[in-house]
């Protein structure tokens, strides 16, 4: 009977001390997934709002009459009539066209354009973080303000963008999947992080950006972007250039996964052109949290966030198990 007892009592122990222990594994997954849940929420309202202001230099761009035929001056590339490229030794190795004589070099419009942006910028209230904003007719970079930014980043850090008026989107390799995507959408595309293409130079904190592209439909009835052969009724895109580590350093993110004893990474996949292949791969880019994600899957939860176009993923994890240490 001694024995029965000592039984009984022992079976229903180690219940409750595996209920317990399952109890307190599945809070802390809750905890970690709700987490996750909060953070990816975050991640998503940050982007879009450092999306509205490039979304309202897309809808000025409509609207002013001095844009409206820019495309019109560049011409498609290699066409007979068209902009030329500059030699390489002036492109600084880029796919850049020689832009003297039309509007994207008169000083007056240059004037015009940076008053316009510089008013979005302002009103974006994202210094340090929307460092620059740019207009691509035919997907070529005709306007950017700032063009040489001083006022995002402390001295003697500058972000010099003069080399990328004339960039051809379309015809350089590094950028033209995200430009074709971007004609041929309807809406914004973001890539990143990416090396900018105008600072080969730069301080490494002012050198990589998410860049978004909003794109503009046709101004005039003969405006075509021709994308594989296919014929797109545009007139290119407005771009802008968001510091993304500089919002995730200004966010209380970081803090609040290591105050719960959680590692997280947030990462995206983007299809990549390898310039000796000649083909695209895909590379996943982490955004934020933990280079090396140490937590195996099984100590592991997940939410997908869907962005503009395409989903992005964090995980989050304890290193040492979610598995109470006692059980």
């Amino acid at each position: 009977l001694t024995l029965f007892v000592f039984g009984c009592l022992f079976a229903i122990g180690l219940y409750v001390v595996l209920s317990l222990a399952h109890e307190q594994e599945q809070a802390s997954r809750d905890e970690a997934r709700d987490l996750a849940t909060r953070t990816a929420s975050w991640f998503s309202d940050a982007l879009d709002r450092a999306l509205l202001p490039v979304f309202a230099l897309s809808r000025l761009v409509e609207q002013l009459d001095m844009f409206a035929t820019i495309p019109e001056e560049i011409g498609a590339a290699f066409h007979t009539g068209s902009l030329p490229f500059l030699p390489p030794e002036e492109a600084g190795g880029f796919m850049r066209r020689n832009m003297t004589g039309t509007s994207c070099s008169d000083a007056e419009k240059i004037e015009r354009f940076n008053n316009i942006a510089a008013t979005i910028k302002r009103g974006a209230k994202m210094e340090g973080i929307l460092v620059n904003l740019q207009v691509a007719p035919l997907a070529v970079v005709c306007y950017a303000y700032p063009l040489v930014n001083t006022e995002d980043f402390e001295p003697p850090k500058v972000l010099n963008s003069t080399e990328i008026i004339g960039l051809d989107n379309l015809a350089e390799s590094k950028r033209s999947a995200s430009a074709k995507e971007t004609i041929q959408s309807d809406g914004v595309v973001i890539a990143g992080p990416l090396t900018l293409r105008q600072c080969t130079d730069c301080d490494p904190t002012v050198k990589t950006a998410f860049i978004a592209w909003v794109t503009i439909d046709s101004l005039t009835e003969n405006q075509v972007i021709k994308i594989d052969g296919i014929d797109h009724n545009k007139w290119g895109f407005a771009t802008a250039l968001i510091n993304w580590a500089e919002l995730v350093n200004r966010s209380d993110v970081n803090e609040k996964f290591i105050e719960k004893g959680l590692n997280y990474q947030l990462t995206r996949t983007d299809e990549v052109y390898n310039d000796q292949t000649r083909e695209f791969e895909s590379k996943v880019n982490i955004l934020a949290g933990d280079e090396e994600f140490a937590c195996d899957e099984i100590n592991t939860e997940s939410v997908d966030i869907n962005t503009a176009n395409n989903v992005w993923n964090i995980k989050v994890g304890k290193s040492e198990g979610f598995v109470p240490c006692w059980k």
